[in-house]
């Protein structure tokens, strides 16, 4: 299965799998729901997507062995299309980079606001349940 994740994101730059919600982002990966989407895929030959098809297929027992993708003629072979597929993988993975380094961001503000938020209200926790200090007298005010 990973290989199959692996080869999917090296072939076009982004990963089989997306959403924004995780809960639906499992749902697709429990499913095996991805697609070898235009423009991205149009210029990868069909051997490859058979590859691809072959280790990232939802039942475990029709998946691909280690010894059936070494044997499978994309990888044995010269199955491989003669094409140079650099420059489009490597836009697609610097978008998805980017996306990627965005959302990390964003969660990291997430957690630094709250952490804010933490800090303030146990500061004003401990201001509110102290004993006054004693004067000079003895008595607390």
């Amino acid at each position: 299965w990973s290989i199959g994740v692996i080869s999917y994101i090296l072939l076009c730059g982004y990963p089989p799998f997306y959403d924004e919600n995780d809960a639906e982002l499992f749902k697709q990966i429990l499913k095996a729901q991805y697609e070898f989407d235009s423009p991205f895929w149009d210029e990868i030959s069909e051997s490859a997507k058979d590859f691809i098809r072959h280790l990232m297929c939802k039942e475990p027992k029709e998946r691909f062995t280690c010894k059936q993708a070494i044997a499978h003629p994309w990888i044995s072979g010269n199955a491989a299309l003669d094409k140079d597929i650099h420059a489009s993988v490597r836009a697609q993975m610097l978008k998805t980079f980017a996306r990627t380094k965005w959302k990390q961001a964003y969660n990291a503000t997430a957690v630094i606001r709250q952490m804010k938020k933490l800090v303030v209200n146990k500061e004003e926790n401990t201001n509110n349940h102290t004993t006054p200090a004693p004067t000079a007298t003895g008595s607390t005010e």
